[in-house]
C-alpha cells in the first residue's frame, strides 16, 4: 500500500508542476502603492524594478546586434564580391563613418611569416623595389630579368644592370621608354609578334596565356576562361542573365576585346590603272565581293562580314589614301589568315603585314545609349566644327540605329583619367538639328583624319601617344591640388577609330596601354554594365543573329567546335551511374542513327546522299520486310530501309583522307554546279563509295517556336510531324530562351533544297536530342 501511495504521490508532483508552470505569478502586495488613496509612487515602483528594465533593454539590443549585418555584407548587388573588398572608398559615404567603427572592432590577427617563407617574401620585395628605379627611369625591367629563373637571379641582374645605368650615361644597347607606367609597343614587321612578358610581379603566370590590358579588373569580378592564348572574361561573378537583357535594350553594355586579333597591311603607291590596283584587288579578296563601294575604301566606312580563307566574321577597314589596311578578325582565325596575306604580299614590291596583336586593343559597345555613354568619357583635341555638331546630335540621341552600320569617326583623344568622373558633352546641338540632318550630314561628307588614322597604324604613331603617360601617382597629385587645370597636365594625344559594326553595336579601336584607363572611366557611367564573351553570345542570340564559331558549322572553327561538344558530353555521360539515363541512351530510343552528344551533320549528309543512290524514300519502310545482307563486291546491296541504315551506320567511321576536322557541310553557294543541282534535286549519286567525298550544302536559320515547347542545343530539325530519320533536314546549334521574344528560340541550318525553301509555309518541326516530342517552330533566313 504505501509502495502505490509513494507512487501516486510522485504522479500528482508532476502534475502540480505543470499546472503551476501555466499560472502568472502576481504580487498581491506593493509597497509603492498606496490602496487608500488609491495612487501609485511610480519613481518607488521603478526603482524596485530597475533591474528588470535593464535585462529587458539589454535583451532587445541583443537580439538587434544577432539579425544586423556589417556594412560589407549590406551593400548592393553590384558592388557585393566573393571575397568582399575592405577598401572603405568602395562603400556609400552615408555607411563609411560605420564601415570603420565595425573595422576598428574586429582587427584580423597577422600571422607573420618565418624562415623560408620571410626570405623569399623579403627577396621578391627587394626585386619588386630595383624593378621599380628601373621603370622610374625609364627602362623596362623585363628586358634585362626575361631568360631568369629564379628570384634570386632575377634581383642580381637588375641590381647589376641599375649600377651599370647610374654609373654610365651611355644608353647603347638599352631601350628607354618615353614613359614611366612602362607602356610599349609590341608589333611584328612581316612576322607575328612575340608575347608580351608583363609585369614583372606576374610575368610567370602570363608564360602560357596573355593577359588582356584590363585583366586585373576583370578578374576580381568575373569568370575567366583560358583561350586562344588569352585569358578571356567569361560572364560576371553574379547572377546578370535577366540584367544583361535589360541593359542591353535600354541602355548599354561594354566588352574588353582586345583578344580579337588586329594586323595592319601597307601596300606602296600606285599609279597605274584604278582597276588593276594591288590594294583594291587584296579588299575584294578580303571581302569576297566582285566590286567594293568607294566609300570603304576612302575610309568613310569599314566592312563588317564573313572574311577570305574561311576565317569567319571580322572587320576591314581601308584607307585608300594612306595605302593602309586594318583587319581585326576572331583569335582562332587569326594566323591563319595572316600566313595566307604574308604569302599574298610576296608579290607585292614594299608591301609589309605588321602583327598588332598586342599593340592595338579593343572595346565594343552594344545597346541603344552606347555613343551618349562614349561622349561622356571623350575629350576631344583639334575637333572641327561641323563634326562637334554632328557629335552633340549622336550623345544627344537614344538610339543609333538610324546610323548606317559601317559608319566610321576618327579621333585625337585627351587621357580621360585627368577627369575624375563622366562628364556630358559640353556642346549641344544646333537648335531644329534632328538625328535626320545627322545621317545626311554623315554620308554627305566625309570625317576622317588621315593623320589619326596614321597614327594608329603606326609604330611611331602609337609610341609617341604613351609619351610621358600619367602614372596614378602623378593623377593623385593633381587631384589633390584643386588650382590646376586638365591642361597642364593632358599631355597625351591619343589616336582611336570608333565603327559601327551591327545594328547596336559599336567597336573603339585604341593603343593597347590606353585599353585600361577608357575601359576603367567608362564603367564609371552609370548606364554601362560590363559584359563578357558569354553575354555577347546572349545578345546575338536574342537578336536571332549567328554568333562565331557555335553557329558556323561549314567552317572549320565550328566543325571543331561541335566535334569537341560532342566529345565532351560522351566523356560526361560516362561518368553517371548505371542508374542513370543520358542523353544519348535516351537518343537511341527515338533515333537509330543520329547521335545525341551533338550535332550529326555527317550521319545527315550520309543518310541524304544513300537514300538517294538507293532511291529510298523510308515512307514505305513498314511494306518492305528486313531480309538477310546481300553483297555485290566489298558493297552492301540496299534492297530495304533496314539495309540502308546499316550501309549509313558503316559510312559513319569512313572519312576521307583520315582527317575529321574538314566539314562535310558547306555554306550555299549558288553559282556552284554541285549545289545548284542538290537545290533542285537535279543531282544522282553513282557509286556508293562517293558519298564519302561529297559535301551538303546548308543555309542557316532562325527558329521560333510557334504554341508551345522548348528549344536545346543540338536539337534535330524535321519537315514532318512524325519526327523519323528520313525528315530530318538540318540542326540547332544554338538553342534557348529568347528573353526578346518571350519564348524559346534557335539558331540552326537546314539542306538547301528548293522543296524546303520555297514552300511558303515556313513551318518545321524541333526535336530536342534524348526526347521523343516534336514542336511546330516557325523559320526565317538569316
Amino acid at each position: 500500500m504505501s509502495g502505490n501511495h509513494n507512487n501516486k504521490k510522485q504522479f500528482n508532483r508532476k502534475k502540480t508542476r505543470l499546472y503551476n508552470s501555466r499560472n502568472i505569478k502576481s504580487q498581491n502586495f506593493e509597497p509603492s502603492y498606496d490602496s487608500e488613496q488609491k495612487v501609485l509612487d511610480v519613481n518607488q515602483f521603478v526603482q524596485s524594478r530597475d533591474y528588470e528594465i535593464k535585462s529587458f533593454e539589454q535583451s532587445q539590443l541583443n537580439s538587434k546586434n544577432a539579425s544586423a549585418t556589417r556594412v560589407f555584407q549590406a551593400l548592393p548587388r553590384s558592388l557585393r564580391r566573393r571575397a568582399a573588398s575592405h577598401n572603405v572608398k568602395r562603400i556609400p559615404k552615408r555607411l563609411r563613418a560605420r564601415a570603420k567603427r565595425e573595422m576598428s572592432t574586429s582587427v584580423p590577427v597577422k600571422k607573420m611569416p618565418r624562415g623560408r617563407k620571410l626570405y623569399k617574401l623579403m627577396l621578391r620585395n627587394r626585386l619588386l623595389k630595383v624593378a621599380s628605379k628601373m621603370k622610374a627611369m625609364r627602362y623596362d625591367p623585363m628586358d634585362v630579368t626575361s631568360s631568369a629563373k629564379t628570384i634570386r637571379t632575377q634581383f642580381k641582374e637588375l641590381r647589376d644592370e641599375l649600377k651599370k645605368i647610374q654609373e654610365e650615361d651611355d644608353e647603347e644597347g638599352r631601350t628607354r621608354l618615353n614613359n614611366e607606367v612602362g607602356s610599349r609597343d609590341i608589333t611584328g614587321a612581316n612576322e607575328l609578334a612575340p608575347r608580351p612578358r608583363g609585369n614583372i610581379k606576374y610575368a610567370k603566370r602570363q608564360k602560357e596565356f596573355v593577359w588582356i590590358p584590363t585583366h586585373i579588373w576583370h578578374v576580381k569580378r568575373f569568370h575567366m576562361v583560358k583561350k586562344y592564348g588569352f585569358q578571356i572574361p567569361y560572364s560576371p561573378n553574379q547572377k546578370c542573365f535577366k540584367l544583361m537583357n535589360r541593359w542591353n535594350r535600354a541602355k548599354s553594355v561594354c566588352f574588353d576585346t582586345s583578344y580579337f586579333l588586329t594586323m595592319v597591311l601597307t601596300l606602296p603607291d600606285y599609279t597605274g590603272e584604278p582597276e588593276e590596283d594591288p590594294l583594291v584587288d587584296l579588299v575584294k579578296l578580303l571581302t569576297l565581293k566582285k566590286k567594293v563601294s568607294q566609300k570603304v575604301l576612302s575610309g568613310e566606312k569599314s566592312y563588317s562580314g564573313v572574311l577570305w580563307g574561311h576565317s569567319g566574321p571580322g572587320l576591314v577597314y581601308v584607307n585608300k589614301e594612306l595605302r593602309t589596311i586594318l583587319i581585326r578578325v576572331y583569335p582562332s582565325a587569326y594566323k591563319g589568315l595572316f600566313h595566307l596575306l604574308q604569302s599574298r604580299l610576296k608579290d607585292v614590291v614594299g608591301a609589309n603585314i605588321y602583327d598588332c596583336r598586342y599593340s592595338l586593343g579593343s572595346i565594343e559597345m552594344s545597346g541603344p545609349l552606347s555613343l551618349r555613354s562614349l561622349s561622356k568619357i571623350f575629350h576631344f583635341k583639334d575637333m572641327s566644327l561641323e563634326l562637334r555638331d554632328i557629335w552633340a546630335s549622336l550623345s544627344e540621341s537614344t538610339d543609333s540605329e538610324l546610323i548606317p552600320v559601317g559608319t566610321t569617326f576618327t579621333f585625337n583623344l585627351q587621357d580621360p583619367r585627368i577627369w575624375q568622373r563622366p562628364t556630358k558633352f559640353p556642346f549641344k546641338s544646333p537648335e531644329g538639328h534632328s538625328i535626320y540632318d545627322t545621317v545626311i550630314a554623315l554620308n554627305s561628307n566625309s570625317h576622317i583624319n588621315n593623320e589619326v588614322v596614321a597614327k594608329l597604324c603606326s609604330v611611331s604613331g602609337r609610341e609617341v601617344s604613351y609619351n610621358k603617360q600619367l602614372l596614378i601617382k602623378q593623377l593623385g597629385k593633381f587631384f589633390a591640388n584643386p588650382l590646376k587645370q586638365p591642361e597642364e597636365v593632358a599631355h597625351s594625344q591619343i589616336p582611336v577609330i570608333l565603327s559601327k559594326i551591327d545594328t547596336q553595336k559599336w567597336v573603339l579601336i585604341i593603343p593597347w596601354h590606353w585599353v585600361l584607363p577608357f575601359w576603367i572611366q567608362l564603367t564609371k557611367v552609370t548606364d554601362v554594365k560590363p559584359g563578357g564573351s558569354k553575354q555577347m553570345i546572349q545578345f546575338q542570340f536574342e537578336n536571332q543573329k549567328q554568333s562565331f564559331p557555335e553557329d558556323y558549322p561549314w567552317l572549320k572553327d565550328g566543325w571543331a567546335l561541335n566535334t569537341l561538344v560532342g566529345e565532351a558530353n560522351q566523356l560526361k555521360a560516362d561518368k553517371l551511374p548505371k542508374s542513370q539515363v543520358s542523353v544519348a541512351q535516351a537518343e537511341r530510343n527515338v533515333s537509330e542513327l543520329f547521335s545525341g552528344n551533338n550535332c550529326a551533320w555527317r550521319t545527315l549528309k550520309n543518310l541524304i546522299f544513300v537514300a538517294k543512290f538507293a532511291k529510298l524514300n523510308g515512307h514505305n519502310r513498314s511494306d518492305i520486310e528486313a531480309s538477310f545482307a546481300n553483297f555485290i563486291g566489298p558493297e552492301r546491296e540496299i534492297n530495304s530501309v533496314h539495309d540502308l541504315i546499316q550501309v549509313v551506320k558503316t559510312l559513319e567511321k569512313e572519312i576521307p583522307d583520315n582527317d575529321d576536322s574538314v566539314p562535310v557541310v558547306e555554306l550555299y553557294d549558288k553559282k556552284m554546279t554541285h549545289h545548284k543541282d542538290i537545290y533542285k534535286d537535279e543531282y544522282t549519286v553513282g557509286k556508293l563509295s562517293y558519298v564519302v567525298d561529297l559535301t551538303l550544302p546548308v543555309v542557316p536559320i532562325s527558329v521560333r517556336i510557334a504554341n508551345d515547347g522548348t528549344i536545346e542545343d543540338n536539337a534535330r530539325i524535321y519537315s514532318n510531324a512524325d519526327g523519323g530519320e528520313f525528315s530530318c533536314v538540318g540542326f540547332v546549334t544554338t538553342g534557348s530562351m529568347n528573353l526578346n521574344l518571350g519564348k524559346c528560340s534557335g539558331i540552326g541550318s537546314i539542306i538547301a533544297q528548293a522543296w524546303l525553301l520555297e514552300n511558303g509555309s515556313n513551318k518545321l518541326y524541333i526535336r530536342n536530342p534524348g526526347k521523343s516530342k516534336t514542336y511546330l517552330v516557325e523559320y526565317s533566313l538569316i
